[in-house]
This record gives structure tokens, sequence and C-alpha cells, in this order.
């Protein structure tokens, strides 16, 4: 995973600064469905659905990011 620690943050000028922003929460949110299965012994449904509940909204603004922000640039 990269450590987004070292990175510098962005000029708020930049073409991309919201979307980088939006890309680093949905990081996040990966990061913490990662840590969250690393603990699991077994999958489960109760797991499942923490999975879902922890993903589903990245999916959602990721899927937005690259059918409203992105076209914006084509």
């Amino acid at each position: 995973m990269t450590n987004l620690e070292n990175i510098p943050q962005p000029d708020p000028s930049w073409d991309y600064y919201e979307i980088w922003n939006s890309l680093v929460a949905i990081k996040s949110r990966i990061d913490t469905a990662l840590n969250f299965i690393a603990k699991a012994e077994q999958a489960d449904n109760e797991t499942d659905e923490k999975l879902i509940e922890i993903l589903e909204p990245a999916s959602n603004e990721l899927e937005e990011i690259i059918d409203k922000d992105l076209e914006e640039f084509f």
C-alpha cells in the first residue's frame, strides 16, 4: 500500500485537486476494509455485510468520479 504521509499535499489550484482528495478518502475506506478482513478468521454473512457497508460508498464515489468528474475533462 502506498503511504500517503510521504506525499506532499497537492496545491489546491491543481486541476485534479478535488479528485485527488476524493481518491484519498476512497483509499482510506479500502484500507479500512483490508484491515477488517485481515482480522477475520472466516468469511460469514456478518463479515460480508460489514465489508459492503465499508466499500459500497467508496465504490459509488469512485463510479461518480469516473462518470461525472472525469467526463468533464474530455
